[in-house]
């Protein structure tokens, strides 16, 4: 039974890691400093008072430290703060728990890492993320017709980018020549993008029943749209951020103010 619950650890350890990329961007010489100038006597992983037993701190504390500090001092964008982090998190699972000893206890505590990375990875890092911007930019709109013989639908494709200082999510709006809405995509759900991000997204006719390329109008428009992280409402947050108006013949578009 020990040896299925290890090998599960294991497995777990290894798949709830996000996908890490360069060494810290806080070696750097400049950001360093600037993060150490910025820490606070109280900084640690919950924070003070109750939160502090709600998110231990574990082996986790001196990253949990850097972590507060990267956030206040601005020297990096959320996304590195928070990769730089992870970093700091795993580091610290190999020297409390190293793997040719314990294992299990190593891959119990990178899952413990993957999960203080995700929650401040996220809507609620980016709030709490100081000077924390919302933009992004659409660029490399293309469209095409599809449905060939049957119906025949518009497809307009953009690339995304996220220009901001924090982690967002995004939506692509297409509406017809009147203004009307059409569709959004992601349909389901959001595309997140770190800081400076790029992710193609595509947004069409094909979704509803009583529009096609042949009834959106002789122009429309793709508009970049993201998730607010300092509003929550029910009946929507999304923020304009950029937008294209396309000639349906053509396919020529041009940027107009959102």
């Amino acid at each position: 039974m020990m040896r299925v619950v290890a090998a599960s650890l294991v497995f777990l350890g290894l798949a709830a890691q996000p996908a890490m990329a360069e060494p810290r961007a806080r070696d750097d010489i400049l950001a360093g400093a600037s993060i150490l100038a910025a820490q606070e006597p109280l900084d640690a992983c919950g924070g003070r008072k109750l939160l502090d037993k709600i998110v231990p701190d574990g082996p986790f504390l001196e990253a949990c430290k850097f972590h507060d500090a990267c956030y206040r001092s601005g020297a990096l964008d959320q996304g590195r703060c928070d990769a730089d982090f992870l970093s700091d998190m795993q580091a610290a699972c190999d020297a409390e728990y190293p793997v040719r000893r314990v294992g299990a206890s190593n891959a119990a505590c990178r899952v413990a890492a993957a999960t203080y990375y995700k929650a401040v990875n996220s809507r609620f890092g980016a709030l709490l993320y100081p000077g924390g911007q919302t933009d992004g930019q659409l660029s490399g709109v293309t469209q095409r017709i599809t449905g060939h013989g049957g119906t025949p639908h518009l497809e307009a494709c953009s690339e995304v980018t996220n220009t901001a200082n924090r982690k967002l999510r995004y939506y692509l709006t297409l509406h017809d020549a009147r203004g009307q809405w059409i569709a959004t995509a992601p349909a389901l759900k959001s595309a997140a993008l770190q800081p400076g991000e790029t992710r193609r997204l595509c947004v069409g006719t094909a979704v509803s029943l009583f529009r096609s390329a042949e009834n959106i109008g002789g122009a429309y428009a793709v508009t970049l749209k993201a998730d607010d992280p300092a509003s929550i409402n029910p009946f929507g947050d999304l923020v304009s951020l950029d937008r294209m108006d396309c000639d349906t013949a053509t396919g020529a578009c041009q940027r107009v103010a959102p």
